[in-house]
């Protein structure tokens, strides 16, 4: 048993090195075969570590934003943490240069998403206000898909400063999955080092008119979800929000509300 565990992590190592070791050149080719292959799944898995593993970041990045730019949905940024320190670095450097709205939000995305991989690291808090203030600062685009892509990353990066501007999109936003992402993104803060007590104290009265006001059915049951998870409560199911049961939805949108009456 010994050997079998010492000749695995012996594979493991031998793995890692040769992913570091890959050169630009050695991915250009690899990702020539992908395009011959049509992108097959058990190839373009194999690529996607090749890529997160190398020290080949710019190339990493530009298949991203190719993918982005052609809505090709490959997923070639899962992985990305791996660059580490320097893979978010890279990221911040390019949002300095570029000029498109859409790529620069999914960039911000992508950054807030590798960031809350990596949320155990000493630079996780550091990296998040900067991020922090990049994302405010691209928050009144009119695209709502872009918004609400900023609106999720503040899920995993926002401090108890964006608390009041989440609430504000939750009862204000015209778009309807933007009022239901900013509950979400809320009740996320809690799990990325926003205090909890505090949270509860700044949302309360703005899930309250939020829920009073919602007309959208599916939007109201997220935001009635996210409420029973900061106040630790047990309205609704997700597959009863999810499969949009308006008895179930409207059920628990009474219950929440005498809730908030009552603190």
């Amino acid at each position: 048993m010994p050997d079998s565990t010492d000749k695995i992590i012996q594979e493991i190592e031998a793995e890692r090195v040769r992913r570091i070791s890959l050169t630009r050149k050695d991915l250009e080719k690899s990702y020539l075969d992908l395009e011959k292959s049509e992108f097959a799944s058990d190839k373009r898995l194999g690529f996607i570590a090749d890529l997160a593993g190398s020290n080949e970041i710019a190339y990493h990045y530009e298949l991203i934003c190719k993918d982005w730019e052609k809505d090709t949905k490959l997923h070639l940024e899962n992985g990305f943490e791996k660059h580490d320190r320097k893979g978010i670095e890279f990221l911040f450097e390019q949002l300095d240069k570029i000029e498109d709205e859409k790529i620069k939000i999914y960039t911000a995305y992508l950054i807030a998403e590798t960031l809350s991989k990596l949320k155990h690291r000493d630079f996780y808090s550091l990296f998040c206000d900067r991020l922090n203030t990049v994302l405010v600062s691209l928050l009144d685009t009119n695209n709502s898909i872009l918004r609400r892509k900023l609106i999720i990353a503040f899920g995993w990066v926002g401090s108890s400063k964006e608390i009041d501007l989440l609430t504000h999109r939750m009862i204000c936003d015209q778009d309807t999955l933007c009022r239901a992402w900013s509950a979400t993104s809320l009740m996320q803060m809690m799990f990325y080092g926003v205090c909890s007590e505090e949270l509860k104290e700044k949302v309360k009265l703005a899930f309250a008119k939020s829920i009073t006001e919602e007309k959208d059915l599916y939007a109201c049951g997220v935001i009635v979800e996210a409420a029973q998870t900061i106040f630790g409560k047990k309205w609704i199911s997700s597959s009863a929000v999810e499969n949009k049961e308006s008895t179930k939805i409207e059920k628990a949108k009474k219950s929440a509300l005498r809730f908030f009456k009552n603190i």
